[in-house]
């Protein structure tokens, strides 16, 4: 269907005025009808701007209805000032603070309660729609729009964009479209297959943003030579561990991690992901160095009986053993110097080269993205170009796993006024 969108009388305007903007009639155009695209379109709408969002597929919201398996862990139920450590640097962590204090998890909650799709709390703090299907949390969004009085146009891909004397003017596959305001909500470069194939890059570099570089977040890592693929499934709570890089620890941290049939995964590797790079080195401390005192090595019982009452699974023990050239049947009180040493530092220092990080289908995120100094964090407003804005993941921004990403998605969207 071809698509000339004419730009009627301006109906509404933008004028930022610090946090707030006054409510002066301009219409808008969203790129991208994703959870910050639709969050912005509802935002816009409710102000009385005359707003179009445009999506390049034939449906809204395809990454969103992937999140958390459909399931759509859609916010945390922590502290707002917990959430802004979730985000990378410190300078990400100042960066989302406004939009995080204008709509937090709370506001979230409220939002989606009032549209009909209640929430509920599980008890890792995750919060999800009842429902347990992220086709609720789609729905509410997209009646909200239609009910604010706002547009949405599918199978509508944005080739360029450019801003006149009179405003912008955006070139579609389906016809121009024109606007006293650009949002761009576009998202990031994970899941190609939904629509996320970095177009929202391409636009902000055609307004002469600087795009900090991208690459795939929120994913398991593959391992050279990986020797446990038959403990794949073997999970590890809240360990700590080091990435080494060139040599020197990178990063220090602790979660849950996870074996699999190629690498390792878990929330824990998840999150640190963003700072794991092909030939980095992860260690893990599977147990605590003062656990394994001398007296585990006394007394009639295995040695592999004695390390599970530390809590080390057993399908993982058969497969160290073999790998350390330690019998299964061995008694504890025979295990020699050697093997003390070996099995030690398997288990305090147990290492893993990683090969590479996941690839953009595999991802749930991505890292990089547009550069926050040239972005105004209170409005969102592009500091180099008057009317642009950005939200979601199109920006240097990505949480760790357990809502964080939506949370911000959302707490962006609404936040441009």
């Amino acid at each position: 269907m071809h698509l000339l969108l004419l730009r009627t009388k301006p109906v509404c305007a933008i004028v930022s005025t610090g946090y707030r903007t006054s409510l002066v009639k301009r219409s808008i155009v969203v790129i991208g009808a994703g959870p910050a695209g639709l969050a912005a379109g509802i935002a816009a709408a409710q102000c009385g701007h005359h707003v179009t969002v445009l999506e390049r597929n034939n449906t809204a919201g395809k990454k969103l209805l992937l999140s958390g398996q459909g399931q759509c862990n859609v916010t945390h139920s922590g502290s707002v000032s917990d959430f802004l450590t979730h985000y990378g640097s410190a300078q990400q962590g100042r960066f989302v603070r406004p939009a995080l204090y204008h709509f937090d998890n709370e506001a979230v909650m409220r939002f989606f309660a009032d549209a009909g799709v209640p929430l509920w709390i599980r008890r890792d703090g995750k919060v999800f729609p009842k429902s347990m299907q992220a086709k609720d949390i789609l729905n509410a969004l997209l009646r909200k729009l239609g009910q604010s009085g706002g547009q949405l146009v599918t199978n509508t891909c944005v080739q360029c964009a450019e801003k006149g004397n009179d405003g912008f003017r955006i070139e579609t596959n389906s016809g121009t479209v024109t606007a006293d305001s650009l949002i761009i909500a576009a998202g990031g470069q994970s899941y190609p297959a939904t629509g996320s194939d970095g177009n929202g890059y391409r636009l902000a570099e055609s307004f002469g943003h600087r795009i900090v570089t991208v690459k795939p977040a929120l994913t398991a890592v593959s391992v050279r030579d990986y020797a446990f693929s038959e403990s794949a499934g073997t999970a590890f709570a809240d360990i700590p561990f080091q990435i080494v890089h060139n040599g020197k620890v990178s990063a220090k941290r602790c979660g849950s991690v996870l074996l699999t049939h190629t690498g390792l995964s878990g929330p824990g590797i998840l999150d640190a992901s963003r700072l794991i790079e092909s030939g980095d080195i992860i260690r893990l401390q599977l147990i605590p160095p003062e656990k394994l005192s001398p007296d585990l090595y006394s007394g009639k019982r295995t040695l592999k009986n004695v390390l599970q009452t530390l809590g080390l699974p057993e399908t993982f023990l058969l497969q160290l053993f073999r790998l350390l050239d330690i019998p299964v049947t061995q008694a504890a009180a025979e295990t020699n110097r050697l093997q003390r040493q070996r099995l030690e530092s398997a288990l305090t220092r147990c290492t893993f080269s990683v090969q590479q990080c996941g690839t953009w289908h595999e991802a749930m995120a991505t890292a990089g993205g547009v550069d926050l100094t040239e972005v105004e964090r209170q409005t969102l407003e592009s500091r180099l170009v008057r009317g642009l804005y950005f939200c979601g993941e199109v920006l240097d921004i990505d949480g760790s796993t357990g809502g964080y990403n939506i949370q911000f998605a959302l707490s962006s969207g609404f936040l441009i006024r």
